[in-house]
């Protein structure tokens, strides 16, 4: 599976993420790593919390550096041009997520709008994460 341009983002989430490890997130942000067609993307983990504006944007905020972590991408599934994408970490380190892309990319679409579903320890799905494209990112098959 490569990867082409793909650039994804949460907005501030004001109710953090918990995620493996003991690590809590209020924004996340995934992108393309390597050369133009990669099957490489790296996760950005920001534990900061901030203050919001009248229009929920992110404002004053602590300073934490964020976690940088890189996982391979797997297809694990496709339907009605939908795509389930694995996310794995090197050594099974990492959170335990899924990343829904919608629609898939084809001639004249754009797969700017996913899902990250984040599981927990047992399998279940702890959080369906929101997502939208910060640039215009394709996958190729």
């Amino acid at each position: 599976m490569k990867i082409k341009n793909l650039r994804l983002e949460t907005g501030y989430l004001v109710e953090p993420i918990p995620l493996q490890k003991g690590i809590s997130v209020h924004q996340i942000q995934i992108t393309t790593v390597g050369e133009q067609g990669s099957s490489r993307v790296r996760i950005s983990l920001d534990p900061n919390r901030c203050t919001v504006d009248s229009f929920g944007e992110a404002k004053a905020c602590t300073r934490v550096a964020p976690v940088q972590i890189e996982a391979d991408v797997e297809l694990l599934e496709e339907c009605d041009e939908k795509q389930l994408l694995a996310l794995k970490f090197e050594g099974g380190n990492g959170p335990a997520v899924r990343l829904a892309l919608l629609p898939l990319c084809g001639t004249g679409k754009e797969a700017i709008v996913a899902r990250l579903l984040i599981f927990g320890e047992t399998g279940e799905i702890l959080a369906i994460v929101p997502m939208q494209g910060s640039s215009a990112g394709c996958l190729m098959a």
